[in-house]
């Protein structure tokens, strides 16, 4: 085996050995979580305070310990073996390890400080190294963003712009992390390395990092909606991939936010949490699969089919109403009666309310799908009407030129069908 050989098998290894760490690192958290889950432990940021044997707790620290690595793990595999951005390779594998890390992190420094009488060793270390490692996580998902696809920045100024924003934000951060005691992002426990800092240089840096946080996010979310405007092909169908998680993250928060503050359901906070799996997987998505066309006609179909339930869902209700309004006296006894013709009205509605809506959708958002078949219904009844051969001609060569738009165009007639028309 020579040189050559062992470096590849080396490049090929070190991603399974990053995603093997980060699964065991991520797995040993579980395993501390259990150990510490009727442990009362106080408010961090992130967490209430009290014990966590409940299901968003269980659900956090599997998302954190097993979920996050996994996914960005497999993602981060596929993509160094592919050879497809070895850039976006990487950042996949650092969060997968990040998160693996964090979880162990929070759970080891809980078990030493909370839940065993004697501390472990490194109990406080371990746990002043948790408290600013969310910041790389914040910072790797940004960078990834503004490289996403290609990996490359828009240009030398939007690199510069970034970086500097990002380390605005990161910087001043981790050094407040650094410094603080207790430690906020990590329960509360002591800092081993400062019984004390200056609070105005404290509520300097964080004036300066909390503001700075945002505005990264605002400059990288313009980055990548101006990368989708000029992208083209390949490059916009992973852009489509992109938006189609970062909408389905917004539909989890916007959703599980309800759930959670208005209906006081348990589930709204596990769709919050879960919600970054949505954005994470339309990357991977768009960076593994060759062929991503098919994006479009998701989003189609999603669209069509939710106008289409609920239209059918309202003309359902508002039938219900309307006819109980009408044979209030005659008929209120007789509900089952209602709710067998709503539903027959709606049955009745739904096939033209799809192909109405259908139009609309295409008309709408897919317009230059909709222009083309158009276009093709259109040449479809010329043919049908049409004798002439030069006429009919010229048409199909418009039709070709309106819906492929090719450089050039050649029209050949086989000369046998002359001969065997004779």
């Amino acid at each position: 085996m020579n040189s050559k050989t062992k470096i590849e098998n080396t490049v090929r290894l070190w991603p399974t050995v990053g995603l093997f760490t980060a699964l065991v690192l991520g797995m040993t958290g579980c395993v501390l979580f259990y150990l510490n889950r009727e442990t009362a432990v106080p408010a961090a940021w992130g967490t209430t305070g009290g014990a966590r044997n409940n299901f968003v707790s269980w659900f956090n620290a599997l998302q954190l310990g097993l979920i996050v690595p996994l996914l960005a793990g497999l993602f981060g595999n596929l993509i160094l073996r592919r050879r497809i951005v070895p850039q976006m390779g990487v950042l996949f594998l650092s969060l997968s390890l990040v998160a693996g890390s964090m979880n162990f992190m929070s759970e080891y420094a809980i078990l030493g400080a909370y839940t065993r009488v004697t501390p472990l060793t490194g109990t406080f270390i371990i746990a002043w190294a948790n408290n600013f490692v969310w910041i790389l996580l914040f910072f790797l998902a940004l960078y990834m963003l503004a490289i996403f696809p290609n990996g490359r920045f828009l240009s030398p100024r939007w690199r510069s712009l970034v970086i500097g924003l990002l380390c605005l934000f990161a910087v001043p951060l981790t050094i407040a992390s650094i410094i603080e005691t207790p430690l906020s992002s990590a329960f509360q426990i002591a800092n081993p390395f400062f019984s004390s800092y200056p609070e105005g240089f404290y509520n300097l840096l964080f004036n300066i990092g909390i503001p700075g946080m945002f505005l990264s996010i605002v400059v990288v979310l313009l980055a990548v909606l101006l990368r989708y405007r000029r992208s083209q092909g390949r490059e916009r169908q992973q852009m489509k991939w992109l938006f189609a998680g970062v909408a389905l993250m917004a539909l989890a928060v916007g959703t599980g936010f309800v759930l959670s503050f208005e209906l006081d359901i348990a589930a709204g906070d596990i769709m919050v949490n879960g919600s970054m799996l949505g954005a994470l997987s339309g990357i991977g998505v768009a960076l593994v699969r060759h062929q991503l066309y098919d994006i479009d006609i998701i989003i189609r179909r999603t669209l069509l089919y939710t106008a289409v339930s609920a239209t059918v869902a309202g003309v359902y209700l508002g039938s219900i109403l309307l006819l109980q309004a009408m044979f209030s006296s005659a008929v209120a006894a007789q509900s089952p009666l209602l709710i067998v013709v709503s539903t027959l009205i709606s049955a009745a509605l739904f096939s033209p309310l799809r192909r109405r809506l259908q139009t609309l959708i295409d008309r709408r958002f897919f317009r230059q799908k909709y222009d083309a078949q158009q276009v093709l219904t259109g040449f479809a009844r010329t043919a049908r009407d049409e004798v002439e051969i030069e006429t009919l001609t010229a048409e199909m060569l418009t039709v070709i030129q309106a819906t492929i738009q090719p450089t050039h165009i050649l029209l050949w007639f086989d000369p046998r069908a002359d001969d065997r028309d004779h």
